[in-house]
């Protein structure tokens, strides 16, 4: 599974832009009033202005290069403050054979990058840059109708990872790991990794292989459409 195209909602455009673009580096490529997209390797990230009375919180993975985990570490370091839990500043993820890293944009949505040893590949390079980005590797929704959504994911072939069960009060890994992608689903107000904030079912658009729309509107109604 690939994760072509996220859109996510912000209150401050001009903050996040900067970030994204002028802090991590990441090329505009379409900006208005209203949203501006970046490039994330093959995927694309689009933010849309939406008011402050609508709540949202994200959380999104950024497959990088296997052999550039230290160096990637390094790179957040210089550019915003990495999230330490347990006074550790990075975590090894056996099931996914996957080093991580967490850190804040302007609006505290959790950003992670992570290096999956098995499907990542190498990438020849001494230092560490948003171009050697590869794609988004992972997107959270948030749901409080779990089953409901994950049973209308299956329906489209996007099944839990290694066939696990759901699971209804922590995080179930759907899709096809041997893609570099996969979605989170999890219940609200669960705290995240690294992080005191708590999960919120919160709107967003996702594509996925270019030929699936996932939607979750501010009605936290969950929806797929054929592209």
């Amino acid at each position: 599974m690939k994760i072509t195209k996220v859109k996510l909602y912000a209150y401050d455009l001009h903050k996040m832009k900067e970030f994204y673009s002028t802090q991590l580096g990441f090329s505009i490529i379409k900006n208005t009033d209203h949203y501006f997209t970046v490039a994330v390797g093959e995927s694309t990230i689009t933010f849309e202005k939406i008011p402050a009375s609508v709540q949202k919180q994200y959380h999104f993975a950024l497959n990088i290069p296997c052999n550039l985990f230290q160096q990637a570490k390094s790179w957040v370091k210089e550019r915003a403050e990495i999230l330490f839990s347990a006074e550790e500043d990075e975590v090894y993820f056996d099931t996914l054979k996957a080093f991580s890293c967490y850190f804040y944009d302007p609006e505290e949505n959790i950003i992670e990058l992570i290096a999956r040893q098995e499907v990542n590949p190498k990438i020849d390079a001494m230092s560490f840059s948003s171009e050697h980005v590869l794609s988004i590797g992972e997107m959270n929704i948030t749901t409080d109708t779990i089953y409901l959504v994950a049973n209308t994911l299956k329906k489209y072939g996007i099944i839990p990872m290694n066939n696990n069960e759901i699971c209804a009060d922590s995080l179930t890994f759907m899709g096809n790991y041997e893609g570099g992608a996969n979605l989170l689903l999890g219940p609200s107000e669960r705290i995240w990794y690294f992080s005191n904030k708590k999960a919120i079912v919160s709107p967003m658009e996702i594509e996925i292989n270019n030929h699936l729309q996932l939607c979750m509107n501010v009605k936290a109604e969950f929806t797929i459409t054929r592209l």
